[in-house]
Parts: C-alpha cells; sequence; structure tokens
C-alpha cells in the first residue's frame, strides 16, 4: 500500500504541471482572442480555432470568456440573432460582474444594429446600474464608449457627443481611444458640426491607424467620404472610397461594407459611370439582406431606381423605385421608432425619480412624526394629523384642477364624435400654418371633402350608423395623414385638411389615397351593408393666395364640381376655372 501511494504521487508530480500548463495557455488564447478581435480578424479567427480544442477543458469562467468572443464572431459574420442568444444567456447567469458587464456592452450594440432600440436602453440601464462595480478601468471606459456609440445610434447626437468627450478626456490609448474619437466624428457629422478640414478627423484617423482598428477606421472613411458627396466633391469622395474598399472587403464587417458599397455607387452615378454604380448597389442590397432599414438599402435603391430611369427601362424604375420608397418609408419609420423609445425611457426615468423623492419625502415624514409623538403632547399629534390631511386635500384639489384643465381644453380643440380637431381650433392652427408658409414662400394647400349621400344613410339606417360612417372616415384619414397636416371636422359630414409645404399637385395624391381609403371601408361591422364614398376639392396657395378663407372657399367650389361630374372623385380648384371658361357657368 505505501509502495502505491508513493507511485500515485510521483504521477500526480508529472501531470500536474502540464495541467497548469494547459490552463494558463487557455488564458493566454483568450486574452490575446480578445486583443485582436477587432484589429485582426484573421489572427481572431485563428486564435478561435485554437481554443475551440481545448473546450471541453476549460473552467466556467473561462467558459463564458469563450462563449463571449464565439457570440462576437457569429455577430462579426453576421449572425445577429444567434450572436444575441448566447450575450443574452451571459448577461444573466454570468460567473463574474465583468462578464455580465461585457455581454450587456455587445448586447447594447447588437441592439443598435438590430433596430431594438426599447430593449437596448434596458441592458443600458443595466449596465450604468453595475458601473461602480467594475474596477477594471479598460472595461469601464468601454462601457462608457458603447453608451455614448447607442446615443449616436438612437438620434440622442448632443449626449452621444458628451459621453465621447468625457471618454476623450480620461487620456486613453489603443482601441478606447479610437473609439472616442469615433464617436465624436459621428456625433458632430450629424449636428453639422464637422467640417472636411476639422481636426477631428485627422486625430481619430490617426488614433485608429495606431491602434490597428480597422473596423473603427473604416467607418470614419465613410463620414468623410459623405460630408465629400454633400460637397458634390464627387471625385475626392471616390478616391476615398476606392482607396480603402479592399480592406474594407478584407475585414468583411457586413454593416460598414453594406454601407462602403451604397456611397461608392451613389459615387459613380453622381460621375455617371451607371454601370459601376448598378453594380455597387446590387453588392450592398445583397449584403443587407437580414438587416432592417438600413441607410445603405435606402441609397443603393435610389441609385437603382436613376440608373433604370437613365436607361429608359421604365418598368425596372418602377419596381425599384417601390423598394426604395419601401426602403425609405422603413427608414423613417425607424426614426420615429427611436424617438419614441427614447421619450419612453426618459418618462421612465422622471417617473422612477418621482417617486423616489416622494418615498423619501414620505420617510422624512414619518421620522418627523415618530419624533413629535416622543417628545410632544396628544393635542400637538392630533394638530400633525390635521395638517397632514389638510395638504393631502389640497395636493388632491390641485391634481384634479389640472385633469379638469386638461379635459376642458381637449373639449375645446376636439371633435367630441370623431376625435379630431374641430372647427374653432382648426380656423386658428390653419391660420397659424398659413402665415408660417407665406412668411417662408412655401406654398400650402387645401383638401376639403364631403361624403357622398351621408342624408341618405342617416335616414335609411339611422343616425347611429351615420355617426359610425364619420368615425370610421375621421379615423382612416387620420391615419394617413401626415405628421404637421391639420385635419379636422368642419361641419356634419365636411371634413378638411390644410397641407403645409405642399402644392396642389402632392395635395391631388394624397386626396385621392383618402379617397381609396373611405371607398374601401366596409361598412357590414355597423350593422348594414352600403357603399361610402367622398367627393374632394384641392386647391393651393399659388391658385388661391395665403387665405384661408379663399383656400377652403376655393377648395369647396372644387368639391361641388366634383359632386357635379359623378361623385366618389378628386377635382383641382384649376378644373373649376376650366369649366368656367368653358361654359361661363358658376359651379
Amino acid at each position: 500500500m505505501p509502495k502505491f501511494i508513493v507511485a500515485l504521487i510521483i504521477f500526480i508530480s508529472f501531470i500536474t504541471p502540464s495541467w497548469g500548463d494547459e490552463i494558463r495557455s487557455i488564458d493566454f488564447l483568450l486574452e490575446k482572442a480578445s486583443e485582436n478581435r477587432s484589429s485582426d480578424a484573421d489572427e481572431f479567427n485563428k486564435l478561435m480555432e485554437e481554443l475551440k480544442t481545448f473546450e471541453s477543458n476549460l473552467s466556467r469562467i473561462q467558459n463564458d470568456e469563450y462563449s463571449y468572443l464565439l457570440a462576437y464572431q457569429m455577430a462579426f459574420r453576421g449572425d445577429f440573432v444567434g450572436a444575441q442568444t448566447i450575450w443574452e444567456q451571459l448577461s444573466v447567469s454570468g460567473q463574474t460582474i465583468n462578464i455580465q458587464f461585457k455581454a450587456n456592452i455587445s448586447l447594447i450594440n447588437t441592439m443598435a444594429l438590430s433596430k431594438e432600440w426599447n430593449k437596448g436602453l434596458g441592458y443600458l440601464e443595466k449596465n450604468i446600474e453595475l458601473m461602480h462595480l467594475i474596477t477594471d478601468s479598460e472595461l469601464s471606459q468601454l462601457g462608457v464608449s458603447v453608451t455614448s456609440y447607442f446615443y449616436n445610434k438612437i438620434g440622442q447626437y448632443e449626449l452621444g457627443l458628451d459621453y465621447a468627450t468625457k471618454l476623450d478626456n480620461l487620456f486613453l490609448n489603443g482601441r478606447n481611444l479610437c473609439v472616442a474619437k469615433h464617436q465624436i466624428v459621428e456625433s458632430k457629422f450629424y449636428l453639422k458640426k464637422l467640417q472636411l478640414n476639422s481636426a477631428d478627423f485627422k486625430t481619430a484617423i490617426d488614433a485608429c491607424s495606431i491602434g490597428d482598428e480597422p473596423v473603427w477606421l473604416s467607418a470614419i472613411q465613410i463620414y468623410k467620404a459623405r460630408l465629400m458627396l454633400e460637397n458634390n466633391d464627387f471625385k475626392s469622395a471616390l478616391n476615398v472610397l476606392n482607396s480603402n474598399v479592399e480592406e474594407i472587403e478584407r475585414i468583411h464587417y457586413i454593416p460598414i461594407q453594406s454601407l462602403f458599397y451604397a456611397l461608392l455607387a451613389k459615387t459613380y452615378q453622381a460621375e455617371n459611370d451607371d454601370e459601376k454604380a448598378r453594380e455597387f448597389a446590387l453588392q450592398a442590397i445583397e449584403l443587407t439582406k437580414g438587416m432592417s432599414n438600413t441607410d445603405s438599402e435606402v441609397i443603393a435603391y435610389n441609385v437603382l431606381f436613376q440608373s433604370s430611369v437613365n436607361d429608359s427601362d421604365y418598368e425596372s424604375a418602377l419596381r425599384y423605385y417601390i423598394k426604395f420608397a419601401e426602403a425609405e418609408k422603413s427608414y423613417f419609420d425607424d426614426l420615429k421608432t427611436k424617438y419614441l423609445a427614447f421619450q419612453l425611457a426618459q418618462h421612465k426615468a422622471v417617473e422612477q425619480k418621482v417617486q423616489i423623492e416622494l418615498l423619501n419625502k414620505q420617510n422624512k415624514l414619518l421620522q418627523a412624526s415618530q419624533r413629535l409623538a416622543e417628545s410632544e403632547t396628544e393635542n400637538n399629534r392630533l394638530f400633525m394629523a390635521l395638517l397632514i390631511m389638510v395638504i393631502s386635500l389640497l395636493s388632491l384639489a390641485s391634481i384634479r384642477a389640472k385633469q379638469t384643465q386638461k379635459r376642458l381644453k381637449r373639449l375645446a380643440q376636439y371633435d367630441s364624435l370623431t376625435q379630431i380637431f374641430n372647427r374653432g381650433h382648426f380656423t386658428s392652427a390653419a391660420q397659424e400654418a398659413i402665415t408660417a408658409c407665406q412668411k417662408n414662400q412655401d406654398t400650402i394647400s387645401c383638401i376639403l371633402f364631403d361624403l357622398d349621400n351621408f342624408k341618405g344613410i342617416n335616414d335609411k339606417h339611422g343616425h347611429g350608423c351615420g355617426d359610425w360612417v364619420l368615425k370610421h372616415v375621421a379615423s382612416t384619414c387620420d391615419d394617413l395623414k401626415r405628421k404637421q397636416d391639420i385635419f379636422a371636422r368642419i361641419g356634419g359630414e365636411e371634413f378638411c385638411v390644410v397641407l403645409s409645404n405642399c402644392n396642389a399637385e402632392m395635395a391631388m395624391n394624397i386626396a385621392e389615397d383618402y379617397r381609396k381609403a373611405i371607398a374601401a371601408l366596409d361598412s357590414s361591422p355597423s350593422g348594414y351593408e352600403f357603399p361610402i364614398s367622398a367627393s374632394f376639392g384641392v386647391t393651393d396657395s399659388q391658385q388661391s393666395d395665403y387665405s384661408l378663407e379663399a383656400l377652403t372657399s376655393n377648395a369647396d367650389s372644387a368639391m361641388y364640381l366634383a359632386k357635379h361630374t359623378g361623385r366618389n372623385r378628386v377635382c383641382n380648384y384649376a378644373d373649376v376655372e376650366s369649366a368656367k371658361d368653358a361654359d361661363g357657368v358658376m359651379i
């Protein structure tokens, strides 16, 4: 037995160093892979292949680090869904605060790319709460940099610039310095504070070149090219893009590569080289598959549309224009979603702050009451209770007064049946819009429409059915109108829309969309089946001057022309003038 123990000890003494070396080897590989993940894609992939051979021997902490890097590799290759799944697991069940924090950083980054703004803001809030627990200064700096990055992506460039400037003031070097400089360039570009000769470009390019960060360097070159395009300096833009395209293709980071190709397509088209413009536009669209609401897609489809028009290939032009319009709508819908997500997050933050302040005040009041109870008589305690009651009643009265004021204001401005503007508020709002357009010499249009045979609907099916029609017509048109348009019910079955920065031709198209939407309404939910339609009249300030009275009067005349020529149609006031010239009869 002693001989067996001695042999076992000797065996353990031989194998223990090899285990230790393997552990140190794994830690070394993980560290090197983390260092190279954004600076040298080829070396990073080689290190990941080597780490894969040790996968079964990884400790739980090492496995977390390996999983984090594996997810990064997947995201870099365009598999954001798979990467997100791994990072979400690490965010919840990572073995250390650092790995949870790093996973949150990558999730914030990914949410920005996948346009999941509400979720991104949620992970941002988590990291802000964890920030004080992070002792690794470089990781803490990365947390600040991703905060700046996310705020830029959500369109809050002032906040993005503020965080990037704070990061830049920490005397950084390497990757974090490069990221901070890039964020400053990006923020200032969208805030219109960046010029081609700006020192921000040089310092950012130098920082990312020295730090060997090709992904961030390429992104900076994109903003330089975009500024050149804005200044119509197409040759310089082409030179910047072409001199970097080989490196872009080497690193193959899909979001940047697709935008690079889209900008190349736009630049070649400006230089009248439609063949190369089409080539790069198609490549950009191919790369954006799986991505949503990208600037690259909007630019590429617009290039293909213009190129098809230049070739007189109108069938392709129409197809690409539809794609362009859909991509542009998705892009602007995304901008609206960003704004709403940020406003909602702000509202929640304010609400939490108010609740905390209220709890603090309540706590202080309770402490004061307790001290008073210990030192004062029963009469004083009763007085305090009475005082609290009075304050509560005053607060309740104040809240009710504000609610009543808000309710009265809505009653004064909105039609009670359709919940759109009433005639009184419409008049004041429309006059303000007309005055603004006249001051800026912008065209303003007026659409006035009246439901066809509405009296017959009321007489035959009852006023309840008529009210159903009015509400659904108002709701349908309210969904279709532009954000700045002023839409109101100005009479029984008569509605009016005032459209700023819109000429008669555009207004005719919008009115036609309204007409089609109304005609498509299904009346069966009202309990009866009958057709719904409306007749539309359109005019603009070029025909009727900047006068609300003239605009509504002339639109009314055009509407009556529509009524008299068959109903369920759209007529321009110019048609009324033509009718006068033709037969000398006033419609």
